[in-house]
């Protein structure tokens, strides 16, 4: 059995040895693909993958401690350099470099991790910018088994004056009447202009250009010229007439002296009709709240658009502090749109008309518009055989204040034409003879006796009451006074103009702009040219600082009128800075006219019966309240698109324009905002918003 079973065994063994050397050459083939087998490889692999990730996060974790403190040093060499570049013009640039150089070593703490070789460059050829660069190496520890031996660490930082580096500003200058008041023996304007050039000191230095700045200028009084240096083409300015506010005053009667309300008055037409006219480029302000917004002519905009403009902004809820109050307020108690939304989206609304102003009705007696009536004692029929009498205007508020005071229903009033002005008055004249009929068919309307809608119409948009035409008590001195400045002669077709107004010798009529001022000055880099240019200001006119903040917006715009800012899109436009200052000497003012129907004198937002500003706002003291309002949502929109706002009071006592001056600047402190009491104050004030603005910054 031991044999046996011994015998067994050893047959087994040899079996075995057998299988395996029959077996031997198939394994070595087929060993890779035995799963028992690939976790060796597996595990060798993996080891290797994650030495190299702890490895590469060891030296990358170098890497990024080594870059930052690389670029806090560039930065920290970068702004002295530039300091020490201003405080000291006699420095070299070698000299410059140099201690660029040794600043940056002393504050970098990893100079010896760098690989040999390594570099620093400061590039001084822009006198608003220095650019750093570092080109080199940095040694790595454990990824060198990856075949990784370096790391570069190549950055280049720049360090950019705030202003005078990469700036477009805007200067809103008051040129008002009351800037030719004197301050401490010297006048406002002289003071003014005087502080601009400090200004341009501290931007400009020694330059006579430069490729990082750009100012304009806005002379303001309560018109602005934007015409007169831009210049004004079809693709802009309304010369066909079709904004809803050109020639809305006046009306148009034909060559046979026949009321035509179909056939607007054109504004341009009306200065070819005017011998001497010209059009200085004092343009209407567009219908509210156009008048406020950044809108190009020929643009679009939806209504939703408009209204999103004029909703509360959520930053502001009215209580914070007094400045957001008083923000909030202007939008939360802007008035209602004073047309409707269809006028407003209609691209022709977002061109400018120009201004032409009526010839008001002569008073020598600002009481009524009485006077002395042996002066217009003239009397005789019309070429039709209608009789006139040349009486005096009734008192616009009484239809029976004095003897010659008549009511359109009364029997008597029928038999006279009441007109004035001495070329109305004096039987044979060619224009009296026009303007009669114009007068005859104007009572026959008031009285139904001839049906004319829009002639109808007409009149109720230029008359101060609501009530309807053929009431008893709507006096005819009243209708009469407003249709005499609506009234523009009649039009010639052979010379395209209009005869019998304009044309004709009138002492009264003082212009068909009053008080336009200098025209803006786009956007230049020439220093000569903003200084000429504020140097030729001269005084005039009242106040409307909103108009002159809006229009400050416009020339920092890309948008046209003005296309001379950088927009979003151009190259570097991040690296630039919009900036505008607002400087007056004065609150804002709307001309009182206690003696007239339209509730305020004349100027860019018409007559206040118009209600341009919005519905309800036909006095002058709603209107002065309103550009108050305006100037502060003008100012909330500039800020919402990053524009710096610094705003400068010269001479003034008067809380409201702080207040509001406050609010409208960046912040209700200096630079930003600033009160001066002297000229030498107001000099102080531009110059510290100038050395704010080339304050050296990191810009990349």
């Amino acid at each position: 059995m031991l044999v046996n079973n011994a015998g067994i065994v050893g047959k087994g063994k040899a079996n075995a040895r057998q299988r395996a050397s029959r077996g031997l050459k198939p394994t070595i083939k087929s060993f890779a693909r035995n799963r028992d087998g690939n976790i060796v490889f597996l595990f060798a692999f993996m080891t290797t993958v994650l030495f190299l990730f702890a490895g590469g996060a060891v030296d990358y974790s170098r890497w990024n401690a080594v870059r930052a403190d690389m670029i806090e040093s560039m930065d920290a060499a970068s702004l002295a350099l530039a300091q020490l570049a201003a405080s000291d013009p006699t420095l070299t640039e070698s000299e410059l470099k140099d201690y660029g150089r040794k600043f940056f070593e002393a504050n970098f703490n990893y100079e010896n991790n760098l690989e040999p070789g390594w570099n620093i460059v400061f590039a001084l050829g822009d006198a608003a910018v220095v650019s750093t660069c570092i080109t080199g190496k940095l040694d790595t520890y454990l990824l060198g088994v990856a075949g990784i031996k370096s790391l570069s660490i190549d950055k280049c930082v720049e360090i950019t004056k705030k202003g005078s580096g990469r700036v477009e500003l805007a200067l809103v200058l008051d040129v008002t009447g009351s800037m030719d008041w004197s301050i401490d023996g010297e006048k406002k304007i002289k003071s003014l202009k005087d502080a601009v050039d400090t200004m341009l000191d501290v931007m400009y230095g020694t330059d006579e250009t430069s490729q990082n700045i750009k100012i304009g200028v806005v002379p303001f009084n309560a018109n602005v010229n934007p015409g007169g240096s831009s210049g004004w083409s079809s693709n802009w300015a309304d010369t066909t007439a079709s904004a809803y506010y050109h020639g809305k005053r006046f009306f148009h009667v034909d060559k046979d002296g026949n009321v035509d309300m179909n056939t607007k008055v054109n504004h341009f037409t009306l200065y070819d009709s005017t011998p001497g006219a010209t059009w200085q480029g004092c343009v209407e302000a567009r219908p509210y709240p156009l008048d406020e917004l950044d809108i190009p002519p020929g643009g679009s905009v939806s209504s939703a658009d408009i209204n999103a403009y004029m909703d509360i902004p959520t930053d502001y809820d009215g209580s914070t502090n007094p400045q957001d109050e008083e923000m909030y307020d202007a939008f939360n108690e802007a008035p209602a749109y004073s047309v409707d939304t269809s006028v407003l989206t209609n691209s022709a609304n977002f061109n400018w008309v120009p201004v032409f102003l009526p010839d008001e009705v002569d008073c020598n007696n600002a009481e009524d518009c009485e006077t002395d009536s042996s002066y217009y004692s003239q009397s005789g029929t019309t070429s039709y055989g209608t009789p006139w009498n040349g009486y005096y205007f009734d008192d616009p508020d009484s239809d029976n204040a004095h003897s010659s005071g008549r009511n359109i229903n009364e029997t008597s009033y029928n038999n006279y034409y009441f007109v004035n002005d001495n070329n109305y008055t004096h039987a044979g004249n060619a224009q009296f003879d026009k303007y009669a009929k114009i007068v005859h068919y104007f009572r026959d309307v008031l009285q139904g006796i001839v049906t004319d809608a829009d002639f109808v119409d007409f009149l109720d948009d230029i008359s101060v009451t609501t009530s309807p035409l053929s009431s008893s008590n709507y006096g005819y001195g009243k209708q009469e006074y407003l249709l005499r400045m609506a009234y523009v002669g009649w039009w010639d077709p052979v010379t395209s103009t209009y005869k019998g107004k304009y044309d004709t010798p009138n002492s009264s009529y003082i212009g068909a702009e009053i008080d336009c001022p200098p025209p803006i000055l786009p956007l230049t880099n020439v220093r000569a040219d903003i200084e000429d240019h504020v140097h030729a200001l001269y005084p005039n006119g009242n106040t409307d600082i909103a108009h002159g903040a809006a229009w400050g917006w416009r020339i920092l715009s890309k948008e046209a009128p003005f296309t001379e800012g950088i927009g979003p899109g151009d190259p570097d436009y991040e690296k630039w800075q919009k900036a505008i200052v607002i400087m007056t000497d004065g609150e804002q003012v709307v001309g009182e006219d206690e003696n007239t129907h339209w509730g305020s004198t004349q100027g860019q937002y018409g007559f206040a019966i118009e209600e341009r500003m919005g519905a309800g706002k036909d006095t002058w003291w709603e209107m002065r309240d309103e550009l108050d309002a305006k100037l502060l949502r003008v100012c909330h929109r500039m800020k919402a698109e990053g524009y710096l706002i610094y705003t400068i009071m010269f001479g003034l006592d008067s809380t409201t324009v702080r207040n509001h001056f406050k609010a409208c600047a960046t912040k209700p402190t200096a630079p930003y905002f600033h009160d001066a009491v002297t000229g030498n104050d107001l000099e102080d004030a531009f110059g510290d918003i100038a050395a704010d603005l080339v304050d050296l910054h990191i810009s990349k």
